[in-house]
């Protein structure tokens, strides 16, 4: 096992924030900061230099800001980059820009002073550093943008004569997500569920940018009373589990984290494998940990299809890993070819229900 300290830059104009964030994360036995910089243009010259592992980054900066800095080294030296910023809270655009150019995570300074609101999140800031270090940084390249198709319809059905397909991306998923989602097409009129973990307060803008790629109607959970429709996805609120009932209505819960995260894709397929049975399409893309394996478990026992990313596309292959080494997955497919897996289990349900 190598056991060699993986190289961290910290980015930020604040003297005191980086001698906080250095204290921190040098404090970890797996870390070691290699340098620091005030600003971009100073940032993509340690780069360069110092040929760091992963790189925490602040949004507001003089000179060169965060998301430009984020830009230009994508281009020329992708690199694993956390971007830790004040900017970065509820709903701020920065956020989801930043994962679209290629961030493996955002993390949100608090709003009190950085010395206290950053050291209450010590443990987060490892998590978060170590986390990217393992990152692909093959599969960090910022993605096009897709230009919007027309809005498909709603269709009516009776509620038991459509396909599921719930969705589990941890690490690397916004990008994953960006790429799927314009490419699932209406086959068997599914409707999908995604379960994505995001800091509280994210998902709401991360399902408005893929609403804005894709013919599907795309929505963030809002209620205790969601129900699925077909051509349309459901975006798990990020702070809040989305548990399915009887009824195959799912509601928001602020039960305790499952493996360290809320949402958790286990608790919401566990739930409603049961409700739909063979009606489920369980999917588990990029990241880190073991979420979705418990899910796609239950999603098989009941007789639906199950599917897992293959681990050439996956920025981190952790959760597919264990699923697939779990026993529980029915078909393996890279990021590019996941649309077709998943469309052609949509119709297969479909066929399957109607006969």
């Amino acid at each position: 096992m190598n056991t060699e300290k993986k190289r961290v830059l910290i980015v930020d104009d604040s003297v005191f924030a980086r001698r906080v964030l250095t204290d921190i994360l040098d404090s970890s036995p797996y870390l070691k900061v290699v340098g620091t910089a005030v600003n971009g243009i100073d940032a993509l010259a340690k780069v360069e230099s110092l040929k760091p592992d992963v790189v925490t980054m602040d949004i507001g900066m003089p000179k060169l800001d965060g998301i430009e800095t984020l830009r230009q080294l994508m281009i020329t030296r992708p690199t694993r980059v956390v971007m830790i910023s004040s900017l970065i809270h509820a709903g701020a655009k920065e956020s989801v820009l930043a994962l679209k150019l290629g961030a493996v995570d955002v993390m949100a300074k608090p709003h009190r002073t950085h010395s206290i609101g950053i050291a209450a999140q010590h443990n987060e800031l490892i998590e978060k550093v170590i986390a990217a270090a393992h990152v692909n940084v093959e599969h960090l390249s910022p993605l096009s943008t897709s230009a919007s198709r027309p809005r498909l319809p709603l269709i009516s059905h009776t509620r038991d004569h459509f396909p599921i397909v719930i969705i589990a991306s941890s690490t690397g998923g916004p990008r994953a997500l960006r790429m799927l989602i314009p490419a699932l097409g209406d086959a068997g009129n599914a409707a999908y569920v995604l379960v994505q973990h995001l800091p509280a307060g994210f998902s709401k803008m991360m399902a408005e940018d893929l609403n804005a790629l894709t013919s599907l109607s795309v929505r963030e959970a809002s209620s205790d009373e969601e129900r699925l429709h077909p051509g349309e996805v459901l975006f798990a609120k990020s702070g809040h589990h989305l548990v399915f009932h009887r009824n195959q209505s799912a509601g928001l819960s602020l039960s305790p984290p499952l493996w360290g995260v809320r949402p958790s894709a286990d608790i919401t397929m566990v739930s409603a494998a049961p409700v739909f049975g063979a009606r489920i399409i369980g999917v588990v893309l990029t990241g880190m940990g073991s979420d979705g394996a418990a899910g796609l478990r239950a999603i098989r026992e009941q007789g639906g299809t199950t599917i897992a990313e293959h681990e050439s596309t996956c920025v981190v292959y952790g959760m597919p890993r264990v699923a697939i080494e779990s026993g529980v997955v029915d078909v393996i497919a890279p990021i590019n070819h996941m649309a077709e897996a998943i469309n052609a289990a949509a119709a297969r349900t479909a066929r399957n229900m109607a006969a």
